[in-house]
């Protein structure tokens, strides 16, 4: 830093010094206060920062049973020291006492020429003739062991996991040792030690409910619905209510703006490994499942850009031009999507909680609403997550003139964030409930999901 402040100071004095004109004095002033910013905004570095804290050396890890035959070992060695101290010692003082008279029939070794000499050299020769006593084997038995225990856990049948013909695998022989080392587990939230499974199972659109309980699944044995009319349908994907792909195929526009908007109010990446086989990378199992309903039901969510997204529409392919993404966060509880269709159609998509969604609606959905309230109720009596989405139409004139004012904000130096939230709130007013959904959520085993309108 002392050389950043020699160089700004000497070409303050340069300039200062000399007959210049205001505005480069000040510009002098404004280089050395940015100068004196960044070294205020660095004022922890070398070793006191994150990243040299956790580059430590790294931690050997060994089991209990490593540390253990690692001091019998030692003290096996030790013991083997001990013995071979004594004997030598004892033979140094035999030699002194006794073996010098039988150097007729008890030669010295060629350049032993003392007992104190002899004891040394006896030394090593004993911990030659005794080196049985250290267990060299004993690792080796242990690794065996080891390995057998690893192959019980292949073969465990509790640990096998059919939907994808997944067993457990231990890449490590020593994993059943130290999963015996466990005593406490934490965990930050359920779905970290429990499937968090989301399926489309009921919704309702234009105050119409769609959808079976599981109670009327179970009596009334109804048959899944057939959706071998669409190519690119998820064959994993089951609904049993027949009156939702007779609206579709009917072409009612309330329906197929309910699955428009789930088709593109997301952030889900498609990834496409063969013809028609569409795998979707969701960041929460919750817009996974939606943008596979719509998938079904035949609004597939083909292929997305940084500035398009593209659907197949029963069999037609549309490309929408992403305008803007009104991001989610907890104090939102919502998020947006502003699209232009390819007739030029101005259209906000949006979705989120019920609470926060039933603000922001249009007075003229006040009926609607009413009845939409009512199958909420009912889905949330079953256990199941709910989930709002609505829609407005946008004005061109006012569109241009609101995404003028979100770059502005998007690019601002101080008070970004609030900014932007304002843009959010001022544009998601009175909006129209087009639809509003239902998350079934499950744990240990398949859950249902609800979208309703």
């Amino acid at each position: 830093y002392s050389s950043s402040e020699m160089h700004a100071a000497k070409y303050l004095r340069e300039v200062l010094g000399n007959d210049t004109v205001g505005s480069q004095k000040e510009s002098a002033l404004e280089q050395l206060s940015f100068i004196t910013k960044i070294k205020e905004c660095v004022s922890s570095p070398g070793p006191d920062t994150k990243l040299m804290q956790n580059s430590g050396k790294t931690t050997f890890k060994r089991t209990s049973i490593d540390r253990l035959m690692n001091v019998l070992v030692l003290l096996i060695f030790a013991f083997l020291a001990l013995m071979c101290l004594i004997l030598a010692i004892g033979n140094g003082i035999w030699e002194y006492d006794k073996g010098y008279y039988f150097q007729v029939y008890l030669p010295w070794a060629e350049g032993v020429n003392s007992a104190s000499y002899s004891g040394f050299l006896m030394f090593w020769s004993y911990v030659i003739i005794l080196n049985t006593v250290v267990p060299i084997s004993l690792y080796v038995s242990v690794e065996i062991i080891r390995l057998g225990n690893s192959f019980y856990i292949d073969w465990d049948r509790k640990m096998y996991y059919p939907p994808k013909d997944t067993p457990a695998q231990a890449r490590t022989t020593t994993l059943n040792e130290e999963l015996g080392q466990i005593k406490y587990i934490f965990s930050d939230k359920t779905g970290t030690l429990t499937q968090n499974i989301m399926c489309f199972n009921k919704c309702s659109i234009n105050g119409k409910s769609y959808g079976m309980s599981s109670i009327h699944l179970i009596l009334q044995k109804t048959e899944k619905v057939d959706f071998s009319y669409n190519q690119l349908a998820d064959p994993k994907f089951t609904f049993y209510d027949h009156s939702l792909v007779e609206a579709v195929k009917l072409g009612d526009v309330p329906t197929h703006r309910f699955f428009r908007l789930l088709s593109l109010c997301h952030t889900v990446m498609p990834e496409e490994k063969k013809e028609g086989n569409l795998v979707y990378q969701a960041q929460s199992p919750d817009e996974g499942a939606l943008v596979t309903a719509a998938r079904n039901f035949g609004f597939v969510f083909r292929a997305r850009t940084p500035e398009t997204i593209t659907i197949v529409e029963m069999g037609e392919t549309k490309v929408y031009k992403l305008l803007a993404i009104l991001d989610f966060n907890n104090v939102r509880k919502r998020m947006s999507v502003i699209v232009r269709s390819p007739e030029g159609d101005l259209t906000l998509y949006c979705k989120g909680a019920d609470t926060i969604l039933y603000e922001l609606l249009h007075s003229s959905c006040d009926s609607l609403k009413e009845e939409t309230t009512e199958h909420l109720n009912e889905f949330a009596g079953e256990g199941l997550r709910t989930l709002v989405v609505a829609y407005k139409n946008l004005d061109e004139e006012y569109f241009q003139d609101w995404i003028r004012r979100h770059h502005e904000a998007s690019t601002a130096l101080e008070g970004r964030e609030d900014k932007l939230s304002e843009l959010y709130e001022e544009i998601e007013k009175d909006l129209m409930v087009g639809v509003s959904g239902n998350l079934g959520q499950a744990l240990g085993e398949a859950a249902r999901m609800v979208v309703c309108q």
